[in-house]
């Protein structure tokens, strides 16, 4: 009767540890997936961003702030700086880190931000520009601290 209780007790606690492990690699393999679901996410807005032909094209005027940001058509300015607005809102919602956005947005959002050219025509102080202007602070600030890109991971 003795050694039926430490079987029991036994078997209780193989069950147990059995039942840790599964629930460590279901936790594990749930943190991989949305890891995995991330970065997929941010190489699909990082492709869109330079395959598409109007941002290609507002990319280089914006290299040189050229005069000719302002003819350029105002739905297109407007999709390039409510891009960076997806990715201020990715950065928010913790889906990616703000040194990454930095590291790969960053010097694009501050070129639209102090670019007279590119506002022509565009209220850069209204309401509906306030994501795109505290996404620019906030890569501003990235950019002056020195600590914000060692860690590169999603």
């Amino acid at each position: 009767m003795d050694s039926l209780t430490v079987v029991k007790d036994v078997s209780i606690i193989i069950a147990g540890v059995v039942t840790l492990i599964t629930f460590m690699m279901g936790v594990i393999q749930y943190a991989r997936q949305g890891h995995d679901a991330r970065a997929s996410q941010f190489i699909n807005m990082r492709r869109r961003f330079l395959e598409d032909p109007a941002f290609r094209e507002l990319l280089n005027l914006l290299a040189k702030d050229d005069p000719r940001l302002a003819q350029m058509p105002i739905q297109d300015r407007r999709n390039f700086v409510g891009f960076f607005e997806e990715v201020a809102l990715m950065v928010n919602s913790k889906i990616i880190k703000p040194g990454v956005a930095h590291y790969m947005f960053g010097y694009y959002i501050l070129l639209v931000d102090r670019s007279e050219h590119f506002w022509e025509g565009l209220d850069r102080t209204s309401v509906y520009w306030e994501v795109f202007r505290q996404f620019a602070e906030q890569m501003k600030s990235v950019k002056n601290d020195s600590l914000a890109l060692p860690e590169m991971r999603l």
